[in-house]
């Protein structure tokens, strides 16, 4: 049972009375020793893993690693499906003091090659089919896992190979913390904007991140955390690996596609507590169960073990919040803001708060507890809201672009010093290009990206606010709104929109609710509409912006 908010909350003090550096993967083996018989890993195919199996195993992987020549500071490459190999192997990096680089495992070759080359990897692990058409600068050798089919002009090992070289080999010493500093990570940006940079991040600042989160949502010892996102992103891999290893939980991984009625089943079999989830995975759970009337047929609580929902990482139609309690009998639910230069979610909303706080803000400054600055509240990090072109801080309900510093900030992207003197200022502030503003609460109201902000004869246009008002028509399930380049009025908007049912009469209905409810300039000039497949979506399903702007000048012209 998860038990109340305060003996959970309890329970963290009491693990966690101070905080103390330590690498994740000192982390992981405090845990291991305190939780050896309690599950780590629940995967659909069966292959399942305790604490204490998940240690020995990420101990053997990691002396293939030294074996194969790997050593402290050198950068290994990690392109896999998420499975239980992929935690082990990830642990396995950080038990050597290797820099872990996650890669999408959807990239084309010319993708991988810029990525292997950029985040200078000496090492890479898959599980893909690849083939490098170019030399890779620091690139050694490929370990191939299963299912791999790798074509390259250096070494390719196989995994049964590789593990067998690790015999023999024994790992260092436990280091105290002294490392807890040092990158541990290069994470790539999603892709949402085009150019992937590769966000440095340390052992540190990752499990900071993850324990301020912890506390937020009150997480008990053992909670059992369903993650149906790609583990090379930051949502994923904080908000669920290094959450859970906090208090000794589970990780729950499903192959295959997010469809429904298998991800259900899977939820009921694992026991899952708690889901990661972005809107269009939620869209589909409450389309699924609306369609198949399960209220009616099942009791309420069709998953009784599940007590919390974080739906994140995209903007989130209005209807989606009171749909998740209706339809899952879900109480805890919340959302949250952040990015990968932040270590993903550096607010998010109260377990408590309402369907109204969760349509329109996206959380306060999260509480750090023991892990926090004194002088900050104990909180993490600091944000303040400034006028992009004079450089001053603007007040409450104000809207700016968001700068931040802190604990939980990057140091920088890697290889990247112009890139990283346009974002930083010279006393440490990290621009983020979100605009935005705090309401009197110190709850943040995002407005959008600063790149997507668009003039329309003057006038300022935030896609983020039509999609706010677009998204409340009952005929529109998704909308998602760009600014094209106009020559009479500078630019114009282009609404693409999902209908709930695509038929001509619920067009003119959400025209018709797009004139009634925006001022004249905010209508969109063109409205274009979509099929669930049609929307172009980066691997944590985030809509990829620039691609329908490209699609709006293609149907414009």
């Amino acid at each position: 049972m998860k038990g109340l908010i305060d003996d959970r909350l309890a329970e963290l003090s009491r693990l966690y009375p101070v905080w103390e550096k330590k690498t994740i993967w000192e982390f992981f083996k405090t845990t291991a020793d305190r939780c050896l018989e309690w599950e780590f890993i629940h995967d659909s195919s069966g292959e399942n893993f305790t604490y204490a199996q998940a240690r020995q195993q990420a101990e053997i992987v990691a002396k293939g690693l030294l074996a194969a020549g790997v050593k402290p500071g050198d950068h290994v490459a990690v392109q896999l499906e998420n499975s239980p190999r992929q935690l082990l192997i990830a642990l396995a990096v950080n038990a050597v003091r290797a820099v872990k680089v996650p890669v999408n495992i959807s990239l084309a070759s010319k993708e991988l090659q810029f990525i292997l080359n950029q985040s200078e990897a000496n090492y890479l692990l898959t599980d893909s089919n690849i083939r490098l058409t170019e030399k890779v600068g620091c690139l050694t050798r490929i370990i191939a896992l299963e299912g791999a089919c790798c074509q390259a002009d250096i070494p390719v090992i196989s995994w049964e190979d590789f593990l067998a070289a690790g015999n023999g080999w024994s790992l260092p010493s436990d280091s105290g913390g002294a490392f807890a500093d040092e990158v541990c990570d290069i994470i790539y940006t999603s892709g949402s904007t085009k150019a992937p940079k590769g966000v440095m991040l340390t052992h540190d600042m990752l499990m900071r991140s993850a324990f301020a989160s912890c506390i937020n949502r009150g997480f008990e010892p053992g909670r059992r955390i369903y993650i149906p996102l790609p583990l090379f992103h930051v949502y994923g891999y904080v908000e669920g690996m290094l959450a859970a290893i906090l208090v000794g939980g589970a990780v729950l991984l499903r192959c295959g596609k997010f469809i429904a009625e298998p991800v259900l089943d899977f939820m009921r079999e694992s026991r899952a507590n708690d889901v990661l989830s972005v809107p269009v995975q939620m869209m589909a759970l409450i389309r699924y169960l609306r369609e198949q009337n399960t209220l009616k047929e099942q009791p309420k609580r069709i998953l009784p073990d599940l007590h919390a929902v974080y739906c994140s990482a995209s903007a989130c139609p209005a209807w989606v919040w009171p749909g998740i309690r209706e339809t899952l009998g879900v109480s805890d639910i919340i959302t949250g803001y952040g990015m990968t230069e932040v270590c993903g979610a550096s607010m998010q909303t109260a377990p408590q708060d309402s369907d109204h706080i969760l349509e329109s803000r996206v959380g306060r400054v999260l509480n750090g507890g023991c892990s926090g600055i004194p002088s900050l509240g104990w909180r993490q990090i600091e944000y303040r809201v400034v006028d992009a072109k004079t450089g001053k801080t603007l007040g409450k309900g104000e809207t700016g672009e968001l700068w931040c510093r802190g604990l939980v900030v990057t140091p920088g992207y890697f290889n990247r010093p112009e890139a990283n003197q346009r974002v930083f200022t010279k006393d440490g502030w990290f621009k983020t290009g979100d605009c935005g503003y705090f309401d009197d609460a110190g709850y943040l109201v995002m407005v959008g990206r600063v790149d997507d902000m668009y003039k329309i004869n003057g006038e300022n246009v935030s896609p983020k606010f039509l999609e706010d008002v677009l998204g409340n028509c009952p005929e529109i399930f998704h909308v998602e709104v760009v600014g094209v380049a106009d020559e009479r009025h500078g630019h114009v908007g282009a609404a693409f929109i999902q209908l709930r049912e695509d038929t001509e009469e619920n067009r003119k209905k959400a025209e018709a609710y797009s004139r009634e409810h925006l001022a004249k300039f905010q209508v969109p000039k063109y409205f274009i509409y979509l099929d669930n497949a049609d929307w172009p979506r980066t691997s944590t399903g985030k809509v990829q912006k620039f691609r329908l702007i490209e699609m709006a000048n293609q149907y414009s012209s």
